[in-house]
């Protein structure tokens, strides 16, 4: 390893590699292409990076791509890697699809950067125009693997890889198989070496199920956010359940982000730095807009519907518990929901039933809450009517804290 990538990681109190980091260094240093399986929160950037890094000759623009599914996690990859690019006196440049693509392409011309961090979109547009060429690169990431179809047409990927030097690598990173990992020989024309060190790896999170009909779902959150040490990303399927979710707590006293998809970078970036700065502790996203975000002290990761494909779920809890960190993946449902989550997860995750025990929750019953079941099966002698009172400031609005991007809907 270079002095100068080994001076920066001991500056950020990196003192020994992980396991995926050990595993995949030598593989990728002597070039060969290679299929690396991690649990997520277990450094991965830096695996693929630190030795893709070490092979670029300064002053060959383009000689490391490296793909991300969205906006935010090629942002995250690129201050991820920052610190390592200047020590070695390269040069990196970012290109998606929500910056500003004449200023993009500016960058391509005079900075002529060895490193460039890109989404699929973005990257094919400069791509296509001759921007970007095929043989000048030597190392192609693509991160998130196993997401990465849901972004970009396979043919689009497949060309280019089939299309590069002989000597030049593919390096795909994923936390769970995918089509493109089970299938890459094929789709790049080239063979692969597979490190799978998921097996391997042990857990810090804890996966819990609270049992909750919808009608109840607002107060048990809000419940959740009054834990001990709450700081939590609330995740919901359909981007139409969550911003009707949104409306309905933007008029509650609650704080919280929202990470829409139809936002812009700008309403996304606040969104992001209110929640890693503590101004928030509550994150409302969709799988989307989510992936792959590395956020620290993420505690609680909360599931607001039942997650309908197993590695959704994966990457979801992913997003806490990173680098053997603490953390809770909490599931909300009825005993439908529990069975249907069981049945999901059946080969992969052990899920437990928990139960609130003041500011912290417990996977045994409180007395109070048995108690309180026993006396519902009691019968019950009605009670007398009593005269209603007539309710006073019938007018007063509900003085709870409305988002600025709720606020302008409503204004329409």
């Amino acid at each position: 390893m270079k002095k100068e990538i080994e001076t920066v990681l001991t500056k950020l109190g990196f003192t020994k590699p992980t396991l995926i980091q050990q595993e995949t260094n030598q593989l990728i240093s002597e070039g060969e292409s290679c299929i690396a399986l991690a649990k997520t929160g277990t450094g991965k950037t830096l695996a693929y990076a630190l030795p893709a890094l070490e092979r670029i000759t300064k002053g060959e623009p383009n000689s490391l791509i490296i793909f991300a599914p969205t906006t935010e996690l090629a942002v995250q990859i690129r201050h991820t890697i920052n610190p390592f690019i200047h020590a070695l006196d390269l040069t990196g440049i970012t290109l998606v699809g929500s910056g500003n693509r004449q200023r993009q392409e500016d960058n391509l011309k005079k900075k002529h950067p060895e490193v460039v961090v890109a989404t699929p979109g973005r990257f094919f547009d400069f791509f296509s125009s001759n921007r970007i060429k095929v043989e000048q690169i030597k190392t192609l990431v693509i991160d998130e693997a196993d997401d990465i179809l849901e972004f970009s047409k396979m043919e689009l990927l497949s060309s280019l890889g089939q299309n590069l030097l002989p000597n030049a690598q593919i390096l795909l990173f994923g936390a769970t198989e995918s089509e493109i990992t089970q299938n890459a020989a094929e789709l790049f024309d080239r063979p692969f070496k597979l490190v799978d060190v998921r097996a391997k790896q042990s857990t810090t999170v804890k996966n819990y199920f609270l049992q909750v009909d919808n009608a109840h779902k607002i107060d048990f959150i809000q419940r959740l956010m009054r834990l001990d040490h709450f700081k939590g990303i609330l995740f919901f399927d359909s981007n139409q359940t969550m911003m009707r979710f949104a409306g309905i707590l933007g008029h509650t006293k609650t704080k919280f982000g929202l990470l829409a998809n139809e936002f812009g970078k700008q309403k996304r970036e606040q969104a992001l730095s209110d929640f890693k700065a503590g101004r928030t502790r509550l994150l409302i996203a969709t799988d989307l807009a989510a992936r792959g975000l590395d956020i620290p002290g993420v505690t609680y990761v909360i599931n607001y519907d039942i997650p309908s494909e197993t590695n959704t779920y994966l990457h979801r809890a992913g997003r806490t518990g990173r680098m053997g960190a603490k953390g809770y993946v909490v599931t909300l449902g009825d005993d439908h929901d529990l069975r249907d989550l069981k049945k999901l997860l059946i080969d992969t995750t052990q899920i437990e039933r928990v139960y609130f025990a003041k500011h912290k929750l417990s996977t045994e019953q409180p007395k109070e809450q048995e108690v309180a079941s026993k006396a519902a099966t009691k019968t019950v002698q009605p009670e007398q009517p009593t005269k209603k009172k007539k309710r006073k400031n019938k007018n007063r609005k509900n003085k709870g804290y409305h988002p600025h991007y709720l606020k302008k809907k409503e204004q329409k």
